[in-house]
């Protein structure tokens, strides 16, 4: 055989024993990854000069933006988070119903996660607000992972 010939054959063997190795082979289905930051709770608390109704309507479209903050976090420096179980949010509302100023107790030590939880709080969004100076209060409730 020549040296062509047999590296032809060699190339042709592997790639016949590919094909069959992964043919043979299963997927795995693996679980849905669960949050770094652990369970995340996001409570509706006392809502003045505007509708309950409407603020527990608006509470689950502000959650997903303030997980992603806390695994963010998380992953860069888990040692601030590591001992905050509840956050008190009040969101102060403008008369369209949107969320102009975030207030955060106690004050988020975590590298950026004041910045960030104030971004996501700020997307809030509600119908009948009735004064001037409505407001949420919320409770941000951590689980520990």
């Amino acid at each position: 055989m020549t040296h062509r010939g047999a590296l032809t054959a060699l190339l042709a063997a592997l790639l016949a024993a590919s094909t069959v190795a992964a043919q043979g082979r299963t997927r795995r289905h693996r679980p849905p990854p669960r949050s770094p930051a652990g369970p995340v709770e996001l409570r509706l608390l006392r809502v003045e000069r505007a509708s309950a109704v409407e603020a527990r309507l608006a509470l689950p479209t502000v959650l997903p933006a303030v997980t992603r903050c806390l695994d963010h976090a998380r992953a860069l420096d888990p040692g601030p988070l590591s001992t905050l179980r509840r956050v008190d949010v009040v969101l102060r509302l403008s008369l369209a119903g949107r969320a102009s100023a975030v207030e955060l107790d106690p004050p988020v030590l975590a590298r950026g996660l004041s910045a960030c939880l104030g971004d996501a709080f700020l997307t809030w969004r509600q119908s009948r607000v009735s004064h001037p100076r409505a407001s949420v209060h919320l409770g941000l409730v951590l689980r520990p992972p």
